[in-house]
């Protein structure tokens, strides 16, 4: 027999072996016994010679022990006892190897892989040793894994694991009083600031007149040799001004406590200083001879003007929380991601925010402490430069009068006053910085329908009915337009009144990006839209058709009503657009009336202050009702209080920056012009005239946005 031969013949012999096991596997009543596969896959008690001397392949062993009997604190989801004939577990017996058991597949692949998860357990636990912190390099928090199965009781031992970080949390919300009390509250201090500010304002003019007089040589010359007239009075009327302004020491020191340096706290100091120095003057010829004035004027002057702007703040914080103390307001700006809207929601929160620091004051609290080191400092030196040590109390208080502008108490308070002012006239509150700052940031101005044209200005100028009953057309335009929550929703409820209908019931209701609505109507498919809304949907149109705010009422594909919509421009919604064009607002139309686009705009009121209109998504989301987190309420219907609150709040934020900002470099200014002149003695040209004519330039370069802040 050849080789081809011998080769056919051992592939017949291994095609007859793989037909023989195959029809045993596919033996549905066969079943697998253990002698059976330790027979078959070599194992101890029965182990079968390779047949024609070739060496045995590799199988898997099964190991022989079974599994001990599961406690009963185990998950659930183990291998079941099986029971035997005399009730017993078959995991409480142990069968003899000679006596043939028979286990299917499933079970014995179950029970060997359970005896690696216990054999797994009982290896002892290595613990894991933190690593090496490096410099410059963020631990990676220790991720989390779950398992991919249950397993049996937890070990005794664990890995010792580090505890996780604790989540911040975040700081808890300020509670707010009653808006009755914040009221009552701020009444107090405000009727207490202006008294007290008006007593000031007179011992300053007291303590100013002589002098005036006397620089224009007015006075006889007996009032300037006299220390009882040009000293003794000074002196006494400064410290009765400071015993009316101890609200501004008692603040000053209040926030030094908590690491914040104010202008309080620097207007006090000054005065200190001006009255020690007065009364060295008055007990020290030798103070009289070096021929420099004291600043007492100077000083009572900047009391003057810290109790003047704390209750012109008072005052307008009154005006704010007693118009939010009438009641629940009707709307209530908020900002979202599409800028400030206006909605119905709770007025909670509004005096909390009302009640915040404003960016003048934290600007202060930075610069304030190094200019307050620096007129320590410059002091000293000027006293060793003149070797006069009488003079260290003038030369301080000559530098923190030049640091301590005037217009750092009036910065905030003054435009805020202003505006406040107008805002209650207009049946609004704005609240505080806060509030005006968030509005300013977004810069964009959410308006509705009712906005842009409220009840009153959209009227039906005719209409045309194409085979139908009016009744019908009149319910199903009707229950359209109330559906689609547009400005035409009243328009059409009135029609509805008068004929006596009623709304329909309308299902699956659909917007359009085309400017329309879509829904169904006892089983009839209704349309309700423009008319490029029409023709999109397939609707036949009359021809030559010419009217351009015009809404046409189809179903099921077949027109059968054209209205002839007119809308009228309002007086206040104009002055509004120019307005926010004027302020650089962006308007942004969250309109749902197909009708209302920046075109209709323009022909309306001349200006569409350069409106977005957002695709129809992105309207829908942005003309909702509901809002939180007030920064201004507004209790009067139109777009005119909304938009003067837009306006005032950026006009309010501009003015508080520019004075702010005008007031830190004039302090920084007047600081280092005022150590200059102390430190070359030119006392003749550091009079309380030149500087108070250098304080009152720079105060009103700082003041001057914030007395037009409500001019607009």
């Amino acid at each position: 027999m050849d080789q081809q031969e011998l080769e056919f013949e051992k592939t017949l012999d291994d095609s007859k072996m793989l037909l023989d096991d195959a029809s045993r596997v596919a033996d549905e009543d066969y079943e697998f016994t253990l002698e059976g596969i330790l027979a078959e896959f070599g194992g101890a008690s029965a182990q079968k010679k390779p047949v024609g001397g070739e060496p045995p392949k590799p199988a898997v062993t099964i190991p022989m022990h079974l599994p001990e009997p599961e406690s009963a604190d185990e998950p659930e989801g183990g291998d079941e006892a099986e029971e035997t004939a005399d009730g017993g577990a078959m995991g409480d017996i142990v069968p003899s190897l000679d006596t043939p058991q028979s286990f299917s597949l499933q079970e014995v692949l179950s029970r060997t892989v359970q005896e690696v998860l216990d054999e797994q357990k009982q290896e002892p636990v290595l613990e894991e040793l933190p690593p090496r912190r490096k410099w410059f390099t963020r631990k990676k928090p220790r991720v989390e894994t779950e398992e991919l199965y249950e397993s049996g009781p937890e070990p005794a031992e664990k890995t010792p694991q580090r505890p996780a970080p604790a989540k911040a949390e975040e700081p808890p919300e300020e509670p707010e009083p009653p808006i009755e009390e914040t009221v009552a509250d701020y009444r107090d201090a405000m009727q207490n600031g202006r008294r007290v500010s008006r007593y000031a304002a007179l011992i300053t003019a007291l303590m100013w007149i002589p002098q005036i007089l006397d620089h224009f040589h007015v006075l006889p010359e007996l009032y300037a040799a006299e220390p009882l007239l040009s000293v003794l009075p000074y002196f006494v009327l400064l410290a009765l001004l400071c015993v009316l302004g101890r609200e501004v020491f008692f603040y000053g020191f209040e926030k030094l406590a908590s690491f914040k340096l104010t202008y309080e706290l620097m207007t006090a100091l000054l005065c200190v200083a001006a009255l020690i120095d007065t009364a060295l003057v008055f007990l020290m010829p030798s103070r009289t001879a070096t021929g420099a004035l004291p600043l007492h004027s100077v000083a009572a002057l900047s009391m003057t003007c810290a109790l003047w702007g704390r209750a012109m703040l008072f005052r307008a914080l009154y005006d704010s929380f007693r118009v939010a103390a009438i009641g629940d307001a009707p709307y209530i700006v908020t900002v979202t991601a599409g800028g400030a809207a206006k909605r119905s929601g709770s007025s909670a929160g509004f005096s909390v925010t009302a009640e915040k620091e404003d960016v003048s004051g934290r600007w202060q609290t930075v610069v304030l402490p190094v200019l307050f080191a620096g007129a320590v400092v410059f002091s000293v030196l000027s006293t060793v430069q003149v070797k006069t040590w009488t003079l260290y109390f003038w030369n301080l208080s000559a530098i923190l009068a030049g640091a301590n502008t005037f217009a750092f108490p009036l910065a905030y308070s003054l435009p805020l006053r202003r505006l406040t002012r107008r805002f209650t006239k207009s049946g609004s509150a704005l609240a505080g910085f806060r509030g005006a700052d968030t509005m300013r940031r977004s810069n964009c101005l959410i308006l509705t329908d009712t906005d842009l044209f409220p009840p009153g200005t959209v009227t039906l100028n005719g209409l045309k009915i194409f085979g139908e009953e009016s009744g019908k057309v009149f319910s199903y335009a009707a229950t359209m337009a109330h559906a689609s929550e547009t400005g035409l929703s009243r328009l059409f409820d009135n029609l509805l009144e008068a004929e006596g209908g009623k709304l329909e019931t309308l299902s699956d209701l659909n917007f359009y990006e085309e400017g329309g609505v879509g829904g169904t109507i006892h089983g009839e498919t209704v349309l309700f839209g423009t008319a490029s809304f029409c023709r999109r949907m397939g609707v036949t149109l009359p021809h030559g058709l010419t009217l351009k705010t015009g809404m046409f009422l189809a179903v099921d594909g077949t027109l059968i009503a054209v209205f002839a919509v007119k809308y009228m421009a309002a007086e206040n919604v104009d002055w509004a657009l120019h307005a926010l064009h004027r302020a650089r607002i962006t308007p942004v139309l969250a309109v749902r009336d197909g009708n209302i686009t920046p075109a209709l705009l323009k022909r309306k009121f001349g200006t569409d202050a350069r409106a977005v209109y957002p695709q129809l998504s992105t309207r829908l989301a942005l003309s909702e009702k509901q809002g939180a987190k007030p920064c201004a309420l507004i209790y009067r219907e139109g777009l005119m209080p909304y938009a003067e609150l837009a306006v005032g709040a950026k006009r309010l934020c501009r003015a508080v920056r520019i004075g702010n900002f005008l007031s830190l470099l004039a302090s920084v200014s007047g600081t280092m012009l005022s150590f200059y002149l102390s430190f070359v003695a030119a006392y003749a040209l550091f009079t309380p005239f030149s500087l108070l004519a250098f304080l009152l330039l720079w105060t009103l370069a700082a003041l001057i946005d914030g007395v037009f802040a409500d001019k607009y």
